[in-house]
């Protein structure tokens, strides 16, 4: 993927450790998305930023016919690594969520901020190529933080400081973020330590920009490019608050495209 606004090193150079370094608690969160997909009677999905496979793993254990698409070649490779030791035979592709087709599906889902990573108008093409991998009626489920809820404070609590180690190797990574609120960007500057055994620890440093939206502008986005959004919610299921719930859960379906 070409991407103007920068990408974690765990993406790429340091994919090993995207799991290790991964923060929160995805079964909280897949039960969430779960709940919502039964709601809605989906029985086929596309993740289509599947990552190293934390949401792709979890439905197909619950029953879902999954597949998994992510732009990331090392870390399509970690969760096709997983796959094959598991023997679940789901389908992982390498693809971009601006142009890839895969089919037609019940729902498609791009979790966990990954649409930050596009700018305003390549969300929106996103936006017209999942409607094409959608069958009629089918449902989008996406978060992205919530610009308006995105206080001085909840920026500061972004900052991390933290330290694993991984069988022999010690892991340091430092983050803090910056808030362009005029356009909405969010700024992430990394430093990583990673010291293999007794050796001389190595240090890597990046920067990432996510472009984040406050609810308004997320709906009227949908609706521009062929979706109805059915509801609004905090990634743990809690009603909205436009001031105060930090990422955003929007369940959209797909209706008729407008043409343009």
């Amino acid at each position: 993927m070409n991407n103007i606004l920068g990408l974690p090193l765990c993406y790429g150079d340091l994919s090993e450790y995207y799991d290790a370094l991964s923060q929160g608690d995805d079964n909280s969160k897949n039960q969430i998305i779960e709940k919502t997909l039964r709601e809605h009677q989906v029985e086929t999905v596309l993740d289509l930023t599947c990552g190293t496979g934390a949401q792709v793993f979890w439905l197909a254990k619950h029953g879902y016919n999954v597949t998994g698409a992510d732009f990331s070649p090392a870390l399509l490779k970690i969760a096709q690594d997983k796959a094959r030791k598991e023997n679940n035979g789901i389908p992982l592709i390498e693809g971009d969520m601006r142009t890839i087709e895969v089919g037609h599906f019940d729902a498609v889902i791009t979790m966990f901020n990954a649409v930050g990573h596009l700018t305003k108008p390549d969300f929106e093409k996103a936006m017209r190529n999942i409607h094409s991998n959608l069958k009629e009626g089918g449902l989008y489920l996406f978060d992205i933080f919530n610009l308006n809820a995105m206080s001085d404070e909840a920026v500061n609590n972004l900052s991390m400081d933290i330290t694993k180690t991984i069988h022999h190797t010690k892991i340091h990574n430092i983050q803090h973020s910056k808030l362009d609120r005029k356009c909405g960007r969010l700024t992430s500057c990394d430093q990583f330590s990673i010291q293999e055994g007794s050796a001389k620890p190595k240090t890597f440093e990046g920067n990432f920009t996510l472009q984040i939206y406050t609810a308004e502008e997320l709906r009227e986005m949908l609706t521009r490019n062929g979706f109805e959004t059915l509801g609004q919610y905090g990634l743990d299921g809690s009603e909205f608050s436009d001031m105060e719930t930090e990422n955003i859960l929007t369940v959209a379906r797909s209706c008729h495209l407008p043409h343009k």
